[in-house]
């Protein structure tokens, strides 16, 4: 509990403890492609690695008080794992990639080769054929974040990397340009302490 001269000058007490969690590793062809939405599965290193990240939190903190997911099916087979029905929250999704989901980078290099430089020129603010700009994107999550009202307690959150770089920028107070600061890897956790006085990063992508 804190002391009396620091509970006149705190602004609130809510506080949230928000857990990001990314999928664990999804099935690829040979070469790179482009998914962003595109509903692809988990591998069975990826089904382990989800499994083993949520029951790690488990151990160490018991059911969550909620818990939110994109509904994509990669997240949301890792946010079943942690004994709290999730909430699955389309908003919670990758970016939009439109035309390019599903092929290769390589194959999109060589048929839409203007908009892919221009895109890498410009991860921001270009847009993929027929997608959403990054920005856009952004936004999006944040907003979602944002209509749940003010969160308290602990908050499990499965998600994709692009939205948990969105929701940490939003957070942070950074541009959306920004994101590429952050990489969490496959099957990571991201762990934020939010209050009204704003975020402190507790752990990154481990």
């Amino acid at each position: 509990m804190y002391d009396p001269a620091t509970l006149r000058i705190i602004p609130s007490l809510r506080l949230a403890r928000v857990h990001c969690f990314r999928h664990g590793e999804v099935v690829r062809g040979p070469e790179r492609m482009c998914r962003g939405q595109a509903d692809v599965p988990l591998t069975e290193a990826g089904r382990a690695a989800s499994q083993a990240v949520a029951r790690r939190f488990l151990d160490e903190f018991g059911p969550p008080d909620r818990v939110l997911s994109s509904d994509l099916s990669r997240c949301a087979e890792m946010a079943d794992r942690f004994g709290v029905r999730p909430e699955l929250l389309p908003g919670l999704r990758e970016q939009d990639m439109g035309l390019w989901e599903g092929r290769t980078w390589a194959e999109l290099s060589e048929a839409d080769g203007a908009a892919v430089t221009a895109y890498w020129n410009d991860y921001a603010g270009a847009r993929p054929t027929g997608g959403e700009r990054w920005l856009d994107a952004a936004k999006r999550v944040v907003r979602t974040w944002e209509a749940l009202g003010s969160l308290e307690g602990r908050i499990v959150v499965c998600t994709h990397v692009g939205p948990i770089r969105a929701l940490l920028c939003g957070w942070l107070g950074l541009g959306a340009d920004q994101a590429l600061r952050f990489a969490p890897a496959y099957a990571t956790e991201t762990r934020v302490l939010l209050a009204e006085a704003g975020a402190v990063i507790e752990r990154m992508g481990a």
